[in-house]
């Protein structure tokens, strides 16, 4: 995309101020301004690409009398990050008008101002349900303790009464524009945030211990806190009657690594429902007890390939037995590279000590991700001794295969791996240099001048990379470390690199401050197109729909205009110049997501431009679509969709679509699946 040109530099200075108007009921200023409603939302959207403030011109905006620009000046506030706007954030926490002040909550939260805290705190007595539940999210972002108890009172508050003390939520959808519930999810997501677990036993167990709430939100929270305190939560769970808490139920129990919650977990392994199977043979693996291969032994032969694959996986995590190794052999010899992947490191877990004349006789597999797994699992299995085979490995004819090869060779090798991976920091291939700078840093002395100028060369091969993967690596891997050697690189890096992304990551890391902002990629022109199609309410006109043909299937994707306007257009991009066709899903988590976009194939790559991160409150239900990210404003081609509510990713990777059918599709998706190709019609006309 191109830069904007200087005839319009003038965006970014202060737009002068008409005469103010009175507000309502929390005393907001209005600030009229003579352009238009478009004009000022495409001159925020320029803003915010550009992530400055404009000198003053987005706080004006906060004042705007017109309630959608100032929704839309907040939102915009959190995304851009810059501390000067927080004063006037905090005034509009008592705006009139409720979709601001949610809006408003919700950016602070975003920019984590701990200076908002008292205000927000205020807030949780907002009202309207939904500024409660924003208020409660921004102060878990925040990130003081402190705020839990106050979260867990206003949990309680909104709990309704029941007869028997205990509400039960069935079959709700986070997605849903009327969803009921969103202000207790808010507020449970938050506990889980802060991983408060005395809050948060205060807020969801009765005094008796049971439970408050049978509800998949209040057991996946209680997962992420993963406290013994909560043990109850995860015990009714596993008898619930929906089985998405049975499956969360279990994931809790395994997460406890207890071994007395092993039965459960093998009874659970027996569940009617493939989502509670998954989830029961990974908690098997997490408790680790050389019993629970029963369970893994149930699956190896199922049609089902996503629990067979759980079982390999499951007895390659559990102390070896011999009884299951004809079995797992089978397995070794799927059609599925995916259950390959799986069977070999079951493999080299029962026969570690004949690994060599295992892998000679059998040889190496056809399939790149294969033989990463194989050397993933000779790292994990035989530590050293898998160095000479792991060293054989390097020499791989697809570059593919290098990066996991030589985070295997860190993880076997440990300190005496270091010469290697210096010989691999300027390789030609992108992903090599990336994926030994990750496992580099995790070996070398941080501060030790002899990493920094090692850690620099390969910073500095990657200059002219289209992607972004390898310099993101190099602050992150710099960042650990607290020695001049390591700052002096990350400054150079956050006064010389081509991306602000990447400049406010060593800026971060230095903690020295708001990188400068740079020219917006987006011109006025094209904001004011973007922009024109929002209802006088602030809602789409209409919504374009991008259809995703599959050997399964098609996916029907609705794209957001109003909340990630940027992140669509450039889908859109992408989509028509053809860019995903003939690309695959790389990668596929069960019972997480599936993701696309990478012409590599393995993670590493994109479409060779960078689009900033539009945050914005949409839930992360099923079937969500975000965007992949290596770290703020690092989004581009990646794109992934959520199998099952996955609350964790809210605010932190831009939510810009959801699926309007063809989840049975998306269902059956595995690594190395092809997009045959995308078509996009833009809610108007075919393209």
């Amino acid at each position: 995309m191109s830069r904007i040109p200087r005839s319009l530099a003038w965006l970014l200075l202060p737009l002068p101020l008409a005469c103010a108007t009175s507000g309502t009921r929390h005393g907001v200023t209005g600030l009229p301004d003579p352009l238009s409603k478009v004009e000022i939302l495409a001159r925020i959207l320029v803003l915010e690409d550009s992530r400055t403030l404009g000198g003053g011109s987005l706080q004006t905006f906060l004042l705007n009398e017109d309630a959608a620009v100032r929704r839309r000046a907040a939102l915009a506030a959190g995304r851009i990050g810059d501390p000067l706007a927080i004063p006037r954030l905090i005034e509009r926490l008592r705006d009139p008008e409720v979709e601001v002040r949610r809006a408003t909550a919700f950016a602070l939260g975003l920019m984590s101002a701990p200076e908002a805290r008292e205000a927000l705190t205020e807030t949780l007595s907002d009202d309207d349900a939904i500024t409660r539940g924003r208020a409660s999210e921004a102060l878990s972002r925040i990130g003081q303790s402190s705020s839990g108890p106050a979260i867990a009172d206003a949990f309680r508050r909104a709990l309704p009464k029941t007869r028997d003390g205990v509400l039960r939520i069935r079959g709700d959808d986070p997605g849903r524009a009327d969803d009921p519930w969103i202000e207790l999810r808010l507020h449970l997501v938050a506990l889980a945030r802060l991983k408060d677990a005395e809050a948060f036993a205060r807020a969801v167990l009765r005094s008796d211990g049971v439970p408050a709430v049978d509800w998949w939100a209040c057991v996946w929270a209680a997962v992420r806190v993963l406290d013994p305190r909560l043990t109850p939560i995860f015990l009714a769970g596993a008898d619930a009657e929906d089985p998405l808490i049975r499956s969360l139920a279990a994931k809790g129990l395994g997460g406890l690594k207890a071994s007395k919650h092993l039965n459960i977990a093998r009874r659970l392994a027996e569940d009617r429902d493939p989502r509670v199977v998954l989830e029961a043979l990974r908690a098997v693996a997490a408790i680790g007890s050389a019993e629970g291969s029963t369970a893994a032994a149930l699956h190896l032969d199922s049609s089902n390939l996503v629990l067979r694959r759980e079982a390999l996986l499951t007895l390659a995590a559990l102390p070896a037995d011999s009884r299951w190794r004809p079995r797992v052999i089978e397995n070794v010899g799927h059609l599925d590279p995916w259950i390959r992947s799986a069977a070999w490191p079951a493999l080299v877990k029962l026969d570690a000590d004949d690994v060599g004349l295992v892998l000679s006789t059998i040889g190496p597999d056809p399939d790149w991700r294969v033989r990463q797994a194989v050397a993933r699992a000779l790292a994990e299995n035989l530590g050293e001794r898998a160095a000479p085979l792991l060293l054989a490995m390097l020499e791989d004819t697809d570059t593919r295969t290098v990066p996991g090869v030589l985070a295997a060779l860190a993880r076997a090798r440990g300190q005496d791996a270091v010469p290697t991976l210096l010989s691999y920091l300027e390789h030609k291939d992108m992903g090599v240099r990336a994926a030994t700078v990750e496992a580099f840093s995790g070996l070398a002395e941080i501060d030790d001048p002899r990493f920094s100028e090692a850690i620099a060369r390969a910073f500095d091969a990657s200059g002219s990379d289209p992607d972004i993967e390898t310099r993101v690596a190099v602050v992150d891997a710099l960042a650990h470390g607290r020695g001049e050697p390591s700052r002096t690189v990350l400054r150079r890096i956050a006064g010389s690199d081509l991306s602000r992304a990447v400049r406010q990551r060593a800026m971060d890391a230095l903690v020295e401050g708001f990188a400068p902002p740079e020219a917006s990629a987006l011109r006025l022109p094209e904001a004011r197109r973007l922009v024109s199609i929002y209802a006088p309410e602030g809602r789409a006109l209409f919504s374009p729909h991008v259809l995703i043909s599959t050997r399964y299937g098609t996916i029907a994707i609705a794209l957001d205009l109003v909340d990630a306007p940027l992140t669509s257009m450039s889908f859109v991009r992408l989509a028509q110049a053809g860019f995903f066709n003939g690309l695959t899903f790389h990668r596929v988590v069960p019972g997480f997501l599936v993701q696309a976009g990478d012409p590599r194939g393995d993670g590493y790559g994109g479409s060779g431009v960078t689009i900033r991160c539009e945050y914005n409150p949409r839930p992360y239900g099923r079937g969500a679509v975000g965007m992949a990210l290596s770290g703020k404003d690092t989004g581009g081609s990646q794109f992934f969709i959520a199998l099952e509510p996955q609350p964790q990713l809210e605010g932190a990777y831009t939510q810009f679509g959801q699926v309007l059918s063809g989840m049975e599709v998306v269902d059956r998706l595995r690594p190395g699946d092809v997009i045959e190709r995308v078509e996009v019609f833009d809610g108007r006309e075919a393209r």
